[in-house]
């Protein structure tokens, strides 16, 4: 499971196709203020020298999240895209 803001690439949303993940995503500004509260512990997990940029695993409780991209390859971005450009999208069941 991944969390963070904004879309992420076709390779991303494959990989949660192909194994499993999922990518969550908040809104920035109120997102930054609910961490706050619901944080309750971070680790580095890898290239601490990158600083935010690092992997970062984050334990949380009571974050409000949505999926962003789901198991099955489902993009939220993309089908938000394709439906204001009245483009007909499949949803992956």
């Amino acid at each position: 499971v991944m969390l963070a803001k904004g879309n992420r690439s076709t390779q991303v949303t494959q990989a949660c196709k192909t194994h499993g993940g999922f990518y969550l995503g908040s809104i920035g500004g109120p997102a930054a203020r609910l961490a706050q509260d619901c944080i309750t512990k971070v680790e580095v997990l890898e290239y601490e020298e990158l600083g935010m940029e690092a992997v970062w695993k984050i334990e949380v409780k009571n974050f409000p999240a949505f999926i962003v991209v789901d198991d099955k390859g489902n993009d939220f971005f993309e089908i938000v895209n394709a439906t204001a450009l009245g483009t007909p999208v499949q949803i992956r069941k």
